[in-house]
């Protein structure tokens, strides 16, 4: 019980001189609602105290000053602490230590640290009551608090004093030094003249009561006042006066026991004492009860807030789950409409492509198939009149017209015939030995006489005459056929090349002209079906549409070289099997 009596004084001496930032110590209100909440306190009231409490820290918050609203909060903890609540004052500091921190209020920390450390100090755990209030003196001097530190050091002497005497007269030096004013003062010197009597230092004690003495002149008063009279009166011999003033003070058995060890009856001291221990016990009891019973209180609430915990997650895991397939449906929903889409999008691009490859290809074959059919038909008509008398020579020519014309129109139905082929399937089996140099050699043949004079073909290759690459006899040379075509077709003079490049892995062909050229930006139209540059050339423009699909079905590739610029370089590359 005197534990925490002190505890109350000096937890309200700590509110009523803190630091505030916007309450002045002169505020008319301030001082009415904390008189009033003392009143309340010091009559256990806790209804009153309740209310009273309340009221203040609201009045705190409304000026804006936290360090006064917090001080009450510690308040609160110590009325729980002298109603013997002791689990109650605790879950509060736990409280208000989180809540400083949560709000980063570094410089009131402290306050949420001192409470523990006089819970811990009234359990008993008095290392770690000195590392709580150790911890609040160095938080106060760091924020420059020290005119709050003088009540901190003496919450570390009753500590020490029993355990550390000389450490405990030193912290009340180092309270003494703190002390900014005499209504601080007076409590340390009191105590300081209680730890000389009890270390039976007289001369020290009296110099130190006389010191308080001084300061009680100006009116001043202290929570040890009472004990320090007692132990006063005992040293000038007046027992019964020290009796007297005992019997007025709540420690009654405590000095009684004091004043009997002082005369030296010891029996009557060791009765008083028990008497004391039996008071303390019961007073334990009570304090335990209350704690297991709010523990008991914890703990059914936390096995009802468990409980609607596990209900709540369940509920939560079904509207997931739901919401998990509502989102699986619709993004299923959604990957289905756009795969439809995508396909009706390519169906439609595929009509359209199919729509305009339609045109293009009756454009191209009734032009292209009607000119040399009315050639063919024409001059057939001519050797055909019976009257018609021609020399061989023109009659030659007629026939070299004819014949070049059926040609003409045999290559065309032959590139449809082999373009349609070519996208029938994806690849051919190759199982032929195709010697290289002599079927270029055949091909370039072809073009010796449907070249222009000023042209030359020229080719060249770095394998041996007899060498032999397993590919397709018929299709390879269609690839090559197509490609020279294109380039004795558009070149008027200069050269048209095929060379053949042995690589390690794969043979490249080369055709290479000096004509007209292909702008880069038109490297990959050019492979469209029934693109021509020009227009009026004739053809239908499907040979080199023709070649990539054939080399696709051997597993080769042809590609446009644009760096070239003295006409076009194509290169196609097969690997080797």
């Amino acid at each position: 019980m005197k534990r925490i009596l002190s505890i109350i004084i000096l937890v309200l001496l700590l509110g009523n001189v803190s630091v505030r930032a916007e309450i002045s110590m002169d505020d008319s209100v301030f001082i009415s609602l904390r008189n009033k909440m003392g009143e309340a306190f010091n009559a256990a009231d806790s209804a009153q105290f309740s209310r009273a409490i309340i009221e203040l820290e609201k009045y705190c918050l409304s000026k804006n000053d936290l360090h006064a609203y917090y001080t009450q909060r510690c308040n609160e903890i110590v009325f729980l602490l002298n109603r013997e609540d002791i689990f109650g004052a605790y879950k509060k500091s736990l409280k208000l230590s989180r809540e400083l921190r949560e709000r980063n209020l570094t410089r009131e920390i402290y306050m949420a640290i001192n409470m523990m450390g006089h819970i811990y100090h009234y359990c008993g755990n008095n290392e770690m009551a000195r590392r709580c209030f150790n911890e609040t003196l160095e938080i106060m001097e760091k924020e420059g608090y020290t005119e709050g530190m003088p009540p901190i050091y003496m919450n570390l002497v009753q500590v020490e004093i029993e355990e550390n005497p000389k450490e405990a007269l030193r912290l009340i030096d180092l309270a003494a030094k703190y002390c900014t004013t005499d209504s601080r003062l007076i409590d340390v010197e009191a105590y300081r003249a209680i730890y000389y009597f009890k270390q039976k230092d007289m001369p020290s004690f009296r110099k130190a009561y006389n010191t308080y003495k001084k300061l009680e002149k100006k009116g001043l008063t202290s929570v040890h006042g009472i004990s320090l009279e007692i132990y006063n009166y005992l040293t000038q011999n007046k027992v019964d006066s020290a009796f007297a003033l005992a019997a007025e003070n709540y420690d009654r058995f405590g000095h009684e026991a004091a004043i009997y060890e002082w005369i030296g009856d010891w029996e009557n001291a060791y009765s008083i004492m028990k008497k004391d221990m039996a008071e303390t016990d019961s007073i334990n009891a009570i304090i335990l009860s209350n704690s297991m019973e709010g523990i008991q209180n914890e703990l059914d609430l936390f096995e009802y807030e468990q409980k609607l915990a596990r209900q709540r997650i369940i509920i939560l895991t079904g509207l997931v789950c739901i919401l998990v397939l509502v989102i699986i449906t619709m993004v299923v929903y959604n990957v289905i409409r756009r795969r439809n889409i995508r396909r009706l999008e390519e169906a439609r691009d595929r009509a359209l492509e199919s729509d305009r490859m339609k045109s293009a290809f009756i454009n191209n074959v009734s032009h292209e198939i009607r000119t040399p059919l009315n050639i063919i038909s024409g001059f057939s008509q001519v050797m055909a009149t019976s009257h018609n008398e021609m020399e061989d020579a023109e009659r030659m020519r007629l026939v070299r017209l004819i014949y070049k014309n059926t040609e003409l129109i045999v290559s065309l139905v032959d590139e449809m015939l082999d373009l349609s082929m070519a996208e029938s399937s994806n690849s051919l089996e190759c199982k032929d030995l195709v010697v290289i140099n002599e079927m270029c050699h055949s091909v370039l043949e072809k073009y010796a006489d449907r070249k222009n004079d000023n042209v030359e073909i020229l080719f060249t290759s770095n394998v041996d005459d007899e060498y032999k690459i397993l590919s397709h006899k018929y299709i390879l040379p269609k690839v090559i056929n197509a490609l020279v075509d294109n380039a004795v077709k558009y070149t008027d003079e200069g050269t048209v090349s095929l060379k053949v490049q042995l690589l390690q892995k794969s043979i490249v062909f080369v055709v290479e002209d000096t004509g007209r050229g292909i702008p880069a930006a038109e490297a990959e139209r050019i492979f469209d079906r029934f693109e021509k540059l020009d227009t009026f050339m004739s053809g239908l423009g499907l040979g080199l549409t023709l070649a990539r699909a054939l080399a696709a079905r051997l597993d080769g590739t042809i590609t446009l070289d644009t760096t070239y610029n003295e006409g076009a370089r194509f290169q196609v590359e097969f690997p080797l099997k």
